[in-house]
């Protein structure tokens, strides 16, 4: 064989074994199977094998690389994803913390009127059950022995009592200070019409009560007025007593 001839690598067509030859032939004998193949085929093989080995190794590589760049991508969609639900969440309690204001806030604003109205009301229901029933006045029980109504109108004090019964009921002049008795009605129960005296600035109005044929039984239902310029504006007190000289009169 020439210096010049420039042998290639190739494979055995029948044995595969790996051998050199001369590219320029176009037979040659296998030395290890000892049979005949084409040179350009063995050549061929040879060429295959190795270019498949090759791209087993760069597909390796792309692989290698390619999984690399998924982890890549998932590690930034998980650190994106983190990001976001802190976003999310912080979100949320500004959310509720403004819901929590915005309800405290309505709850007030609501609140207060009620309160207002509810205490109107009251005041208005109290008013009204504490009024006889024609609602032109006030009750005060006379030691279980009677119920007198007081009520202040035009100027003037109104008594009523409804059912006296068997008990006597009248204005006592003497102890009655800054009031005077206009008028006594006994057409449904007894009635005392009272008005003030311009010289006094506080008055009493004192009924005396007593059973009949009985002074023993007896007692006064003493009514503490404020007068100005000869009206009656206003009662006072009104107290119960057994015994006159129990109570104690304004400047007395």
């Amino acid at each position: 064989m020439s210096d010049d001839v420039k042998l290639v690598p190739a494979l055995c067509t029948q044995c595969g074994g790996k051998l050199t030859v001369d590219p320029l032939k176009e037979e040659a004998q296998c030395p290890f199977c000892g049979a005949s193949f084409m040179v350009q085929k063995a050549i061929q093989n040879y060429n295959v094998q190795n270019a498949t080995i090759e791209h087993v190794d760069k597909v390796n590589i792309d692989m290698s690389g390619t999984v690399h760049s998924v982890l890549d991508f998932v590690g930034q969609q998980m650190s994106e994803s983190r990001e976001m639900k802190r976003e999310m969440r912080k979100e949320l309690k500004e959310a509720r913390e403004e819901s929590n204001r915005e309800f405290q806030s309505n709850f007030v604003k609501i609140a207060i009127p009620f309160f207002i109205i509810f205490f109107v009301f009251a005041g208005v229901m109290m008013f009204f059950l504490n009024r006889n029933d024609d609602g032109t006045g006030y009750s005060e029980s006379a030691s279980g022995e009677g119920e007198v109504e007081y009520d202040v109108e035009r100027g003037r004090l109104y008594l009523d009592i409804a059912n006296p019964g068997n008990y006597n009921w009248e204005f006592d002049d003497f102890n009655s200070r800054g009031t005077n008795l206009d008028s006594t009605k006994e057409r449904d129960g007894l009635h005392f019409e009272i008005s003030g005296d311009n010289a006094y600035t506080r008055g009493y109005a004192v009924l005396h009560w007593s059973l009949e044929d009985d002074f023993v039984q007896e007692g006064y239902m003493i009514y503490e007025l404020e007068i100005d310029d000869g009206d009656i504006v206003d009662v006072m007190s009104a107290s119960d007593v057994d015994d006159i000289s129990e109570y104690t009169f304004y400047g007395g």
